[in-house]
């Protein structure tokens, strides 16, 4: 039981993100719980590919979205003059990627298995599309709190981020025909 509520006391600032209840600022700036959120952000990330291209190329793409994610934060916080904000910033995003990544992944097995038996539920696409227009509007949150900017240009930058990997991962590793 102690360890659930130690658990929970872990998360609840990033599901507080989430819900749009919490700043990126109200997170300590803390290398080690970066370090958890990484470590999640990866396990997550891994686990979404895995079906399509196996473990080994999952776990690259895994640590390529990671560099991603710390390059394009690190260039849009130097960008507005904001360095000082990066711990915090990442860590948020880290987060909030596992939270949103863990509540999407039943929808992206789901689309995956679908798309083998040659039909994709349009119950199942729409539920994944509005899960990942709230990790939009989550990242849009962020970004917007870490750079002092309107809500547009926050998801604006959160969408960059969000296309930027997707052409990335897209260019490095073809998805695969089923």
């Amino acid at each position: 039981r102690a360890i659930l509520r130690r658990v929970y006391a872990l998360i609840k600032p990033f599901v507080r993100l989430c819900l749009l209840n919490a700043n990126p600022q109200d997170l300590p700036a803390s290398t080690l719980l970066l370090a958890l959120c990484l470590a999640g952000y990866l396990t997550i990330t891994t686990l979404i590919a895995l079906p399509v291209y196996g473990f080994g190329v999952s776990l690259v793409q895994g640590f390529i979205e990671i560099l991603l994610l710390l390059a394009y934060t690190q260039l849009v916080l130097q960008v507005r003059a904001r360095p000082e904000r990066y711990l915090q910033t990442v860590t948020s995003l880290a987060g909030t990627g596992v939270i949103i990544g863990v509540l999407g992944m039943p929808l992206i097995y789901s689309l995956y298995r679908s798309a083998q038996a040659g039909s994709v539920s349009s119950l199942t696409l729409l539920s994944y599309l509005l899960v990942l227009g709230w990790l939009l509007v989550v990242y849009g949150h962020i970004f917007r709190q870490a750079l002092s900017i309107g809500r547009p240009f926050g998801v604006l930058i959160g969408f960059g981020y969000i296309v930027l990997t997707s052409i990335v991962i897209e260019s490095l590793f073809p998805s695969m025909p089923y």
